[in-house]
């Protein structure tokens, strides 16, 4: 313990006597830490349970089934719609599923701007969602004022807006609650809900409308215990139902099922497998972290070139291999935790400045989505910030402890006779 501080109050010694290693080392261990816990960060925001999106782990997206012909010389192509039928006989008794709200996707949605006003007021621009009575099972928002859709509301002229948009159209603390406004008929308020951030994309809205037509996308929640391989076996006789229904027997019907961690990872695009988005997803990890590392090592090396001879000396007069290369890694982790305070200051600047960039790089929805907001639980999580540091400890201590090695084989005399 005693010799552990000792190398504590020589690398703070060292830091200031050479501050310009000191200075690169910590930047370029901030860089490494900063641009992964953004990465991180991203990703936590995008597949951690919090709300509304409280069940992301139970989660499945079944989009339209791809109609396959048995000649195999054709293109596959995806069904348009689940009618209403089809969910009702179909999909809402599956044994597997919790709760299933028929939707439609995001990147459908996005893609125009919808507006809504109230009388003579100025149009509001809004995200317009056409959701049904489950999307409120699925999703937990907070209402502030009146109830969620019930399923016999598929037909009616009425709403649910968030608090932000009623404030614009009625005014501040004021429950609009049974007022109509206009977007894109005249719509009777039902309900008012706490605004959510558009990070949690699968569930942001802010003008709801009760879904009367099908859907091209079922969201369905797990059951406690049942995996989505139980969901898929279900899923196929669904498939076979519908072949035998089309009585078209050049085809067949192909699910397509995306629990929700693989369609965010994905970044939007339809990647087959795990094994697809995990090599979609290396370049990233190899250029923020091993890169860095390779720069390092080769700072760490240089230095332990010029600090051969005092190894040299110390060697002379007993001191242990051993001994040197531990004085020699405690050195660089006290610059990687500097580096890490570094880091996570620069994070919180990136995450917060180009938070619609950043947040939205691995979505492929329209740009009409607003500006997203960052709750405290997004911007700092320390599990990330730990794991994101203990990646970077192993790295900095792998690009330290190896040169520093190779360094301290060399013999006694040859290290004192290098020139400084």
């Amino acid at each position: 313990m005693n010799k552990l501080l000792l190398y504590v109050r020589q690398a703070l010694h060292m830091m200031k006597e050479e501050r310009l290693f000191s200075g690169i080392y910590i930047a370029g261990t901030a860089l490494a830490i900063a641009f992964t816990m953004v990465i991180a960060v991203v990703y936590y925001a995008k597949l951690a349970d919090i709300e509304p999106e409280v069940n992301r782990s139970r989660t499945v997206y079944v989009l339209p089934m791809l109609e396959i012909p048995k000649n195999g010389y054709e293109l596959k192509e995806p069904t348009n719609f689940y009618s209403l039928n089809e969910m009702k006989e179909w999909f809402y008794p599956m044994k597997s599923a919790e709760v299933i709200s028929a939707s439609i996707k995001i990147s459908d949605f996005f893609r125009d701007k919808a507006y809504a006003w109230y009388k003579d007021s100025k149009p509001v621009p809004v995200v317009e969602r056409l959701v049904d009575a489950n999307f409120f099972k699925v999703y937990h928002f907070h209402f502030v004022y009146g109830r969620p859709f019930a399923p016999a509301d598929s037909l009616s002229p009425i709403c649910i807006i968030s608090r932000d948009i009623s404030e614009q159209l009625f005014g501040k603390e004021v429950n609009p609650v049974g007022k109509v406004l206009t977007a894109t008929t005249d719509l009777r308020v039902v309900g008012v809900i706490e605004p959510t951030s558009s990070i949690a994309e699968q569930s942001f809205g802010q003008l709801f409308i009760p879904q009367s037509d099908g859907a091209n996308m079922m969201t369905i929640v797990l059951k406690e215990g049942c995996s989505v391989a139980d969901l898929e076996k279900e899923l196929e006789e669904i498939a076979h139902k519908r072949s035998v229904s089309s009585k078209n027997l050049d085809y067949s019907f192909e699910n397509r099922i995306w629990p929700h961690a693989q369609l965010q990872l994905s970044g939007g695009r339809e990647l087959s497998s795990w094994k697809d988005i995990l090599l979609a997803l290396f370049p990233q990890v190899f250029v923020l972290l091993l890169v860095p590392a390779l720069n390092l090592s080769g700072l760490v090396a240089a230095r332990m070139k010029r600090r051969l001879p005092e190894m040299g000396v110390r060697k002379a007069f007993g001191a242990k291999r051993r001994e040197l290369l531990h004085q020699v890694i405690t050195e660089n982790l006290v610059l990687t935790l500097w580096g890490g305070i570094v880091g996570l200051v620069i994070t919180w600047l990136l995450l917060y400045v180009f938070r619609s960039w950043v947040f939205f790089a691995v979505s492929n929805h329209a740009t009409t989505m607003p500006e997203p907001t960052i709750e405290g639980e997004m911007l700092f999580s320390p599990l990330i910030f730990l794991i994101a540091l203990a990646v970077c400890l192993i790295v900095n201590l792998m690009s330290a402890a190896i040169p520093a090695w190779l360094s301290l084989r060399n013999p006694i005399v040859e290290s004192m006779n290098q020139k400084k």
